[in-house]
């Protein structure tokens, strides 16, 4: 109980923490109606993703990556398709994007680097451009979405208007709350994402790259799908990369 000589200095701070949140919420506002593009640091909240575990093509893999990246002797790495509801930044936004597991760059909980070989974000061009610059990712505009086949769920990448990639999966109920830290190394150095949300066990069914010839995307062809999951509700942060080997 707040007693009644504490209650008008609770009430300032109250007032004083508001005001600054609000203030941060205009500059935010104020860039991005000035064509300016947000910077990190990033919130993203109320995300749902269908993730499908790959075998990737070995020699467009080891073309893809730079000199100092080594990819996993297995050429694993995943298609993550989601959407993010609610956030600070960046948000709402439509999301498809291709990764591999990369050597070095293993989070405290043993789980491989990635390294994104392409994706999207959109339908606001700001999304990607903002990440594109301050995260160094190799993305550009784009959506996603979300439907129900005879198989099970289907996600769909979108870009230019037409659809590049469709992961398959047989959804299930046994779920599980999860947290880890994931590193995604890039060419402008390390992004440490930490994320927690709801864990969904899936049966994996197909997953199709269709991207047209000369695309970045139709370079990279899965060889077998190994695993999946659907992450929902979930939330992370983005903040600016630091330099590698630190």
């Amino acid at each position: 109980m707040i007693s009644s000589s504490c209650l008008p200095c609770t009430i300032v701070r109250w007032i004083a923490s508001s005001l600054s949140l609000c203030a941060a919420v205009l500059s935010l506002e104020s860039a991005q109606a000035a064509g300016q593009l947000p910077a990190p640091p990033y919130l993203v909240a109320g995300t749902n993703h269908i993730i499908v575990g790959v075998v990737w093509d070995e020699a467009a893999i080891r073309s893809a990556l730079p000199a100092w990246i080594t990819p996993v002797e297995g050429m694993t790495g995943a298609i993550n398709i989601y959407q993010a509801e609610r956030g600070y930044g960046l948000t709402p936004y439509q999301s498809a994007y291709f990764w591999v597991d990369v050597e070095g760059y293993d989070s405290p909980s043993g789980v491989k680097g990635r390294w994104m070989l392409q994706g999207v974000y959109g339908p606001n061009e700001v999304t990607s451009a903002a990440l594109k610059q301050y995260v160094g990712l190799p993305v550009r505009n784009g959506t996603s979405r979300f439907e129900q086949t005879s198989q099970g769920k289907a996600a769909i990448g979108t870009v230019n208007g037409h659809d590049f990639v469709t992961v398959v999966i047989k959804p299930s109920n046994d779920c599980e709350a999860g947290a880890v830290t994931l590193n995604y190394p890039s060419k402008m150095g390390l992004t440490e994402i930490p994320a927690a949300g709801t864990v969904c066990k899936a049966e994996p069914i197909s997953a199709t790259v269709y991207a047209p010839k000369g695309d970045p995307f139709a370079a990279f062809q899965p060889v077998k799908v190994i695993w999946a999951i659907e992450f929902k509700d979930g939330a992370f942060s983005i903040t600016r990369p630091r330099p590698l080997g630190q």
